[in-house]
């Protein structure tokens, strides 16, 4: 068996992104939820999602990404500790998010497909030799 590193390495920026494209992408599942699932539907109403809830799983998906990508500078390596805690903060501070369904609808399907471009080019460039057999 193999014991390999699924997401192989992460630039900066893809790291940066990664969060902010899953909840773009999770907005859009919801609002797609929300047209399939009530019975009048109406384009300009407003999709109630769950802050906390979200950005939780962001902050989550930060701090477990971390050391899958190149830390080069020394501020850098302080964006690593200091973007999960403003993720979290926005986990604690906010209640709720409102956003129309129409832009959910809009921007959902974008960032899933740049959330499932992310993760592919990263599984390809992960390292061969860190694996290790067991």
């Amino acid at each position: 068996m193999l014991l390999c590193s699924v997401l192989g390495k992460l630039t900066v920026r893809s790291w940066v992104s990664l969060p902010l494209l899953f909840l773009c992408s999770a907005a859009g599942v919801a609002a797609l939820l929300n047209v399939l699932l009530v019975q009048h539907v109406s384009f300009d109403q407003d999709l109630d999602l769950s802050a906390p809830l979200l950005f939780g799983f962001a902050a989550g998906l930060t701090v477990l990404s971390a050391n899958h990508v190149r830390w080069t500078s020394g501020w850098q390596r302080r964006l690593r500790f200091g973007y999960p805690l403003l993720m979290m903060a926005c986990a604690l501070a906010l209640d709720g998010l409102r956003m129309p369904v129409f832009a959910a609808l809009a921007i959902g399907p974008v960032a899933a497909a740049l959330l499932a471009t992310l993760l592919v080019r990263a599984h390809r460039d992960r390292d061969a030799p860190e694996c290790a057999r067991a």
